[in-house]
């Protein structure tokens, strides 16, 4: 070979292998054994999600999702495998127990019949699984119309939190307790976002509202969200206070100190309560808006009318 075409070719290696597209990293390759990804979501289906944010993986994803993604990849990859039987009970019952856990309620019924229908020592467990996920999916569906009055929607709020209170006696001293204490929770916070949205129409409902995001603070006070929730306890008399100010501007004499010093104080409260709260995530947040409101405040205190 002449020295020019010796060196034709290593100029079309180097090039060849400059294109070649590079191999992946290895922390985001998907797993090559099932029994890995149901080991790690057996290790961690037990956690209090509740007080505590759900675990993530060795990629910072929650556990559960990601253990549901790398399921269903393995499903791909491997179909052919998979199609013959081999570990699908085991593999459909770890994607129920994770879309449980992410509050995929129907979906994991779902998966659970399907195990409940295949031999196995599943059969009886995914029955009993799949009866919680469906009692928790219709209590879910318990939602007061928009324009519904306030007795129907406590009503409906009120029989929601039942069937939830009823199902965590069942379900108490295993996994799924932490799930019923998460959605009493988000049941909570449902109910005092609806009547806020409803107040921001009708002034009526604004005492309603504020009761019970002061509900919802007293009602979880071990919850991993106690911080989110008493920002937005302070956010709700925030919002009160500026609808106070703009019905009754304090350039007039219709404006009453004692009732706006009454909201005012209650957000200024609880934004400084989170705004100290070391190693919350929603130390900043709540910093910054209680700079906004204390801005607020002033301007008001400068407008007002001597008495």
């Amino acid at each position: 070979m002449t020295p020019r075409a010796r060196s034709a070719l290593l100029g079309f290696a180097v090039l060849a292998a400059a294109c070649r597209t590079p191999e992946p990293d290895a922390t985001y390759r998907p797993t090559e054994s099932a029994l890995e990804v149901l080991a790690m979501l057996r290790l961690h289906i037990d956690d209090d999600t509740y007080r505590f944010p759900a675990a993530r993986d060795f990629t910072g994803k929650n556990i559960y999702y990601g253990s549901l993604v790398r399921l269903e990849r393995l499903e791909e990859i491997y179909a052919e495998k998979y199609k013959s039987g081999y570990l699908l009970a085991p593999i459909v019952f770890g994607k129920a127990l994770a879309l449980e856990r992410i509050g995929e309620y129907g979906l994991a019924a779902r998966h659970y019949q399907r195990v409940s229908e295949l031999d196995g020592e599943l059969r009886e467990v995914a029955r009993r699984n799949r009866s919680i996920c469906e009692r928790l999916s219709g209590a879910l569906a318990l939602v007061p119309a928009p324009q519904a009055r306030a007795e129907t929607a406590e009503s409906v709020f009120n029989d929601r939190n039942r069937l939830l209170e009823q199902l965590g006696t069942e379900v108490e001293g295993t996994h799924q307790r932490y799930l019923v204490l998460e959605e009493l929770e988000r049941a909570d916070r449902e109910r005092a976002e609806y009547f806020a949205g409803r107040a921001a129409l009708e002034p009526e409902f604004e005492v309603a509202a504020l009761q019970q995001y002061q509900r919802l603070v007293q009602s979880h006070p071990e919850s991993k969200l106690r911080n989110r929730h008493l920002l937005e306890l302070g956010d709700q008399y925030a919002t009160l206070a500026r609808r106070y100010v703009a019905r009754f501007p304090p350039t007039t004499l219709r404006f009453d100190p004692a009732a706006f010093d009454e909201y005012s104080f209650g957000a200024t409260r609880l934004y400084e309560t989170v705004s100290q709260q070391d190693g919350a995530i929603e130390k900043v947040e709540a910093s910054r808006k209680l700079e906004a409101f204390l801005a607020f405040t002033l301007q008001v205190q400068d407008e007002k009318l001597p008495r």
